[in-house]
């Protein structure tokens, strides 16, 4: 962040000595210390006299509208048949809610945030422990036979119906900006786990979470972040009753939550039960399993094409990173949106399949029919991005050999003389000298080793060149490059070693393989882009780090301009 935004603050402040310190950073945090504890976070945030109207927007609303399909066109609404169902007006433009969900009982559930800013700093607990306030919440109301009376009915089965400090409205209560949920279809088989409903919720300053929410039930926001207490204070309020999450994962491993589906398709009999989610802003695919005897739900990481499983044929093995939303379709098969650039109005975006190449469900035992869409695009005939490639072996086996059988004894006949047989040469080892040993007479030659900073591509057979796990040389040994803070500009120092003019690409999470015969040499590289190699960018040291090789950074290099 330093090195990026550095270059911003003689744009942001007229005081030539700041411009003067840009460069140092030590001495520029010193300098901008405030004596005044009250202008410091967190308590800016919570101070009334302070925060009053920062971030503050007006005229800013949560609008529930209903719409009728169009008569000419049954994939598109009538927009003149607008009703507004609810509106909830907002203090800050941000922490808008992330779904709409109609559940099994046909009601709808309405996922709505805290109001923005930061800390919802609104009222004396904050609007989503505010059980009078219909923002950081989950909403339940019927909106069927609405075409008389009133737009939308509480269902009577709401947990605070009759309690006259709160919104006959709300489900669910304590939660800050919950991103994608979805209900559980239920085990094929048994139909067990069928209509529970998983939330992604998005965390504060220190950890994400997923959230298994019940009826009436407080999830903890603003007093608890996670596992952590927030608002201290609030926090040891005795009546909270909070709920804590079935999971929560620190920013170390990403910075907001994107929730997903329990797997319940046909196709890959390994994923059912399996609660698949993911991350904007690092990437990463999780997953949770329930144990159903202790009721812990058991993490793990969902690696996208690691290994000879994954490698060919025909296997996307990367994905652009920056996961907006997973979706299922009639036969429960999983699918997620991703971009290229953290952002959700990104021009660009793939809509990528969850398949499981270890297993699939034996032919024919899949026969569910997808309803027909009439659609009014042009059919676009599908082109595979990967090409099979046979795999050639690395060291051809020695055709057959008769076996031979003991000569008999024969009397001494006239023969012509056998050809005398050349000795065999011995195998050249890779990477070493013809003959394995130093020839007599000749001094040894080593090979010499590379500068300190130099670095090399490493890739899965098959893969193109200029992309692969990047390891450098420093301090007279190979190792490989962490992850953490690991981007484009980083990317872009390492492609420019190897004579390529672009980076199109920064990749994690050990995408190229894991190199667990080497050291781990450097971690929290952060560059500026114009470095000469990856030892001139800070770093955490020459060997120190706090990662291991399953976070193994890689680069995809290019000749020409990606953006173009």
């Amino acid at each position: 962040m330093w090195q990026t935004c550095r270059g911003l603050f003689r744009h942001l402040s007229p005081d030539r000595e700041l411009w003067a310190l840009e460069g140092n950073r030590a001495k520029f945090c010193r300098y901008l210390s405030l004596d005044d504890a009250d202008y410091c976070f967190p308590r800016l945030l919570v101070n009334k006299n302070l925060n009053s109207n920062l971030g503050r927007v007006f005229d800013e609303w949560i609008r529930i509208s209903e719409f009728r399909v169009s008569a000419d066109y049954m994939n598109t609404v009538d927009h003149g048949s607008e009703r507004i169902i609810l509106e909830i007006e907002e203090p800050a433009s941000n922490h808008n809610g992330g779904q709409l969900l109609f559940g099994d009982d046909g009601y709808l559930y309405i996922f709505t945030g805290d109001g923005g800013m930061a800390g919802d700093p609104f009222g004396k607990f904050g609007n989503a422990q505010n059980k009078s306030a219909l923002l950081g919440k989950v909403l339940r109301i019927d909106v069927d036979h609405n075409e008389r009376g009133p737009l939308y009915r509480i269902p009577r089965d709401n947990p605070f119906v009759g309690d006259p400090a709160a919104r006959p409205e709300v489900y669910a209560l304590g939660v800050r900006n919950m991103w994608r949920c979805s209900f559980d279809r239920g085990d094929p088989a048994t139909g067990a786990g069928r209509g529970r409903l998983f939330c992604g919720d998005v965390g504060q300053n220190k950890f994400e979470e997923v959230d298994l929410v019940e009826r009436g039930r407080n999830y903890g926001w603003r007093a608890r972040e996670g596992y952590e207490c927030y608002d201290r204070k609030l926090c040891a309020n005795a009546s909270l009753d909070d709920v804590l999450p079935i999971f929560a994962y620190p920013h170390k491993l990403g910075k907001s939550v994107t929730g997903g589906y329990v797997y319940r398709g046909c196709e890959y009999p390994n994923l059912n039960g399996l609660y698949i989610f993911g991350d904007f802003m690092s990437g990463r695919l999780m997953s949770l399993r329930e144990n159903l005897e202790t009721g812990q739900w058991r993490y793990s990481e969902i690696c996208m094409g690691r290994g000879q499983t994954c490698a060919f044929p025909g296997l996307i093995n990367n994905y652009y990173p920056h996961i907006i939303s997973f979706a299922e379709d009639e036969a429960g098969e999983l699918y997620f949106m991703s971009t290229g650039v953290p952002s959700a109005t990104a021009a660009r975006g793939v809509v990528y399949k969850v398949i499981d190449p270890s297993r699939r469900a034996p032919p024919g035992k899949c026969r569910i029919q997808p309803a027909q869409v009439k659609v009014r695009s042009h059919l676009i005939r599908f082109v595979p991005k990967e090409k099979f490639i046979r795999r050639a072996e690395s060291t051809p086996r020695p055709p057959a050999r008769a076996p031979t059988q003991a000569p008999r004894r024969r009397r001494p006949t006239a023969a012509a003389p056998a050809p005398t047989p050349r000795p065999a040469r011995p195998t050249r080892r890779p990477g070493g000298r013809r003959g394995g040993g130093r020839r007599r007479g000749r001094p040894g030659t080593a090979d010499p080793a590379p500068p300190d900073g130099a670095v090399r591509l490493v890739r899965p057979a098959g893969l193109s060149p200029g992309r692969g796990r990047v390891e450098v040389f420093a301090g007279g040994r190979w190792g490989t490059v962490c992850d953490d803070a690991w981007d484009t500009k980083a990317a872009a120092v390492v492609c420019r070693q190897l004579g390529f003019a672009h980076a199109a690409r920064a990749a994690k999470r050990a995408e190229f393989g894991e190199g667990r015969a080497l050291p781990i040499l450097l971690d929290d590289v952060r560059c500026a882009g114009s470095e000469r190699n990856l030892l001139e960018c800070t770093h955490a040291g020459v060997g120190t780090h706090n990662c291991g090789h399953q976070e193994d950074a890689g680069v995809v290099c290019s000749h020409e301009d990606p953006d173009l």
